[in-house]
């Protein structure tokens, strides 16, 4: 076992992302919060089978599930670390410095969401935050990570902190200057990854899906542009050479979801847990995770 995701919180954000899965089918997951004694008990059942990192959530803003904290010191107590994907609003006391360094020193990594880059786009993509305040939430979580390594003779782990920038077509021009800034400021790796739109979200497709040319073209600048930022690693959906279905669930194959009622799931395909379960698109063969015409 390498990673166990926990669906703490799916319907539960401070956001109103156009690309969210739950915006595109237009109503809620509809299972609530996971309670902690559920939480618990998965990472209790895969502990023993070289559990290396939790997940909370992969819908809403796990910053926001309320026992968010109580999750974070049981994993601490046991040795495993959260792997952290947040939107950057850092609600609470996690926008605090001392929320900021919790999180650095009981995670392995925090990805921060980037749908936009400079508004009014950035308004657009990531409703409920401007541009300019993300960005200097996202800074200061990286001075907090700086001061702490600065300090680190006492052997701890500090998280490293990444991008999860999604490709949309309103956001392809900026994709250099996102590199460059995410250099200049220590960030370490960014995911780039290509838009996913399940069945019932297809009228997103026109305004905010990228032909499988604009894609080839993005990856190519992306890769010369490598030599100048050989400090910041690209990785992503937009990288992956298999886009057949069958194979690429391989990829997966030591990872398990928990839904909030403690049901788990090993498919990753989004079709499957947010749209339309009996459709195409919800297939191995028809998996829109891999299957990008590239």
């Amino acid at each position: 076992m390498r990673r166990l995701t926990l669906l703490t919180n799916p319907d539960k954000c401070n956001l109103r992302c156009p690309l969210c899965f739950l915006n595109q089918r237009g109503r809620p997951f509809g299972m609530g919060e996971m309670p902690i004694e559920v939480a618990k008990a998965a990472i209790e059942k895969n502990a023993g089978s070289g559990l290396r990192e939790v997940i909370p959530s992969t819908m809403g803003e796990p910053l926001l599930y309320s026992k968010f904290a109580e999750l974070l010191e049981y994993c601490s107590a046991k040795k495993i670390p959260l792997n952290l994907t947040t939107n950057g609003t850092f609600p609470g006391i996690w926008g605090t410095a001392a929320g900021m360094e919790r999180l650095l020193l009981a995670c392995s990594d925090i990805k921060v969401s980037c749908m936009g880059f400079e508004d009014p786009a950035f308004d657009e993509m990531m409703p409920g935050i401007s541009f300019e305040p993300w960005r200097r939430n996202v800074e200061r979580l990286l001075g907090v990570a700086r001061s702490l390594c600065a300090g680190s003779a006492t052997g701890r782990n500090v998280a490293s902190v990444s991008l999860q920038v999604t490709l949309h077509r309103k956001l392809l021009s900026f994709a250099p200057e996102i590199l460059h800034w995410a250099d200049s400021v220590g960030i370490v790796r960014i995911k780039w990854n290509l838009p996913v739109f399940i069945s019932a979200g297809e009228r997103l497709r026109n305004e905010y899906g990228i032909s499988g040319l604009a894609a080839r073209e993005i990856r190519r600048e992306l890769e010369a542009l490598q030599a100048q930022f050989p400090r910041v690693r690209c990785e992503g959906s937009l990288f992956f050479d298999v886009h057949l279905g069958g194979g690429p669930c391989d990829l997966f194959k030591d990872e398990i979801w928990i839904l909030p009622d403690g049901s788990e799931e090993h498919c990753p395909n989004p079709e499957r847990r947010f749209g339309d379960s009996a459709s195409a698109g919800a297939t191995c063969e028809k998996c829109m995770l891999f299957n990008h015409d590239l």
